[in-house]
């Protein structure tokens, strides 16, 4: 049967949470941070002199993760919202300016003089603002761990929150809001019962081959409530990317996961992605097709930011305690 997530329990801990550190901020004497970034192939090296005032951020993941440490007032702009925004950061959010639906042009990113920038890696590649001309433009870029290492885990996902803190100089921030988080996936975990391991493939979208999660942060947080990735491990090095249907069929997944998109993408695109499912005539013995287990869930509770862990006890009891 067809499962649909249901998170309204989950957003009174979860905005709680958020308020408390928000409640908690302390901005520090801000020490010089270095970091690094490899934009569109290239190594970029950077180390402000002080604290960022002016953040652009160009995903939705950022953006989020940002207003969990309480910088909204530094924000000038963000970009590419693929859903509602996280209840408990919208109030901070809304006063933020949207600069594009998606990317915004090189001119109307400069027009609101930012010092720094954020977002998914391809954000600053030749889709979208190129590294190369915003750079020289003093614009430092930083792109977390968490959301391009397939080595990734929870843990990646809170240096990168500690690194933001040092960043903008919200160390004392950055560690209380770490310091909750960790208190609540323990929370979680040991509220999760012992469940028995099964597989799962995730079905973000396809253009002949399917696109789905290989390895890093999603798999590793599944690998939490004894789910197996059917494509981690393949070697690829890589996160998201290209995989293909003879290995879905292969792995025989007993469960669908279906991130779905709710903004500029389309309006809910899960009903299409199980159609397109159901019509293959060659998914038809695949356990999760002939028991038609799909979990819906959105994106950005697969992906690093303050909504993965609070998603792990729905995914849980969706997955292991329906047949």
């Amino acid at each position: 049967m067809m499962k649909k997530l249901l998170l309204s329990t989950l957003v009174i801990s979860a905005l709680f949470s958020v308020t408390a550190t928000a409640e908690n901020k302390t901005e520090q004497a801000y020490v010089p941070v270095e970091f690094s970034a490899n934009l569109d192939g290239n190594e970029y090296h950077f180390k402000p002199e002080t604290s960022p005032q002016r953040i652009v951020s160009l995903s939705q993941v950022t953006t989020e993760m940002l207003l969990a440490l309480d910088l909204g007032d530094r924000m000038v702009g963000t970009a590419f919202l693929e859903e509602p925004i996280y209840p408990p950061v919208k109030a901070a959010y809304d006063k933020i300016p949207v600069l594009a639906e998606k990317w915004p042009s090189y001119e109307v990113f400069m027009s609101v003089k930012p010092d720094f920038a954020t977002g998914w890696a391809n954000s600053f590649s030749k889709l979208a603002l190129e590294a190369n001309k915003i750079v020289p433009e003093g614009v430092a870029v930083y792109v977390p761990e968490s959301m391009t290492s397939p080595k990734a885990d929870v843990n990646t996902y809170f240096n990168d929150m500690l690194k933001f803190g040092e960043i903008f100089g919200v160390q004392e921030t950055a560690e209380k809001y770490v310091a909750a988080e960790k208190e609540k996936l323990n929370t979680v975990i040991s509220q999760i019962q012992a469940y028995p391991e099964k597989t799962a493939f995730i079905f973000d979208s396809q253009d002949g081959k399917p696109y789905t999660f290989f390895d890093g942060y999603t798999s590793e947080m599944l690998k939490l409530i004894s789910v197996k990735n059917i494509f981690a491990g393949k070697n690829t090095g890589k996160t998201w990317a290209v995989g293909n249907w003879e290995d879905v069929i292969m792995s025989d997944p007993e469960v669908i996961i279906i991130p779905v998109y709710k903004g500029f993408r389309n309006d809910d695109d899960y009903d299409q992605k199980v159609a397109f499912i159901e019509a293959m005539p060659e998914m038809q013995g695949v356990k999760a097709v002939k028991n038609r287990n799909y979990i819906k869930v959105n994106l950005s509770e697969l992906v690093p930011g303050p909504r993965s862990i609070d998603i792990l006890p729905v995914l849980a009891k969706e997955i292991h305690e329906n047949p």
